[in-house]
């Protein structure tokens, strides 16, 4: 009689919908993944929303539970799994206006994962499907963020039009459109001259004078071990230690100028940003 019970029990676990469990299959399913969710469980809400739809799969809030699962691996930064599930939830969107409520996230998702043209492609087929609707103000801001975290502050400010007016704006586009930008070629030039110098240029003065003293203690070695008459040490210095150095200071004055580069641009982008924020928070 317990053994019958066990298994009768296992049953009930494993195949709820054989028994008289609907609500525990469909809405408590549901319910219990927005619980876990709000209790900061992703993995348990997750579980509990896949429950639902393999239970359920064709319930009206299949979408729903879609999206709903993209949002939960989008707080956990599983950012491949949140676009699958929130492209699933606009597969099995029911009305326009939710589909569009949900390629709108999914735009929000892949500009957070930086993967900023798949957004921009998303964000004009919700354009082109309801181009005059209620959700183009969002569109044309999203797109404009797309195009200011890429630094393409002229097709940002060129969508930003039908957005706003805003003088401030304008004011921060001209200014980043006409930033100080680096030269590589010139830090390279300054590098081959003096090591580090290259890095000087780009104000990283710590690498900067990790190369200067770096290759002019190597280059001291391998001339003391020449004026020693030490040859076969001074072509080792020389051929296998300093030239690699030394090369390694064009790499790094390259990488310096970049970095610093993309430093400014990105202030000039958290500028624009934040003044896009207050546009959208005045009434």
């Amino acid at each position: 009689m317990k053994k019958k019970l066990i298994i009768l029990l296992s049953l009930v676990i494993i195949f709820p919908h054989f028994f008289n469990t609907t609500s525990i299959a469909g809405q408590d399913l549901f319910a219990l993944g927005d619980h876990l969710s709000k209790m900061g469980n992703y993995d348990a809400a997750i579980t509990e929303y896949k429950r639902f739809i393999f239970f359920h799969p064709d319930d009206k809030r299949v979408a729903k539970t879609y999206y709903n699962i993209g949002l939960a691996y989008r707080t956990q930064g599983l950012w491949q799994e949140a676009i699958m599930a929130m492209r699933n939830s606009i597969l099995h969107a029911t009305t326009d206006d939710e589909k569009s409520e949900y390629q709108i996230n999914l735009a929000v998702t892949l500009i957070s994962s930086k993967q900023y043209d798949l957004a921009q492609l998303e964000l004009i087929k919700l354009m082109l499907r309801d181009p005059n609707g209620i959700f183009t103000q969002r569109v044309l801001l999203l797109r404009a963020v797309a195009y200011i975290y890429q630094f393409q502050w002229e097709e940002a400010r060129e969508v930003l039009q039908e957005y706003t007016d805003d003088d401030k704006l304008d004011i921060l586009f001209n200014k980043a459109a006409n930033l100080p930008q680096k030269s590589t070629n010139t830090a390279k030039m300054l590098s081959t001259i003096i090591p580090g110098a290259g890095q000087f240029y780009t104000k990283d003065w710590r690498s900067g004078l990790n190369a200067l003293v770096l290759n002019s203690l190597l280059g001291y070695v391998a001339v003391d071990a020449v004026l020693d008459q030490h040859y076969a040490d001074a072509a080792f210095w020389m051929f296998f230690i300093f030239v690699r150095y030394y090369q390694g200071n064009f790499y790094r004055a390259e990488i310096a100028v970049k970095t610093y580069n993309k430093e400014v641009s990105q202030r000039a982008a958290n500028d624009i940003l934040d003044r896009l924020q207050e546009i959208a928070e005045t009434p």
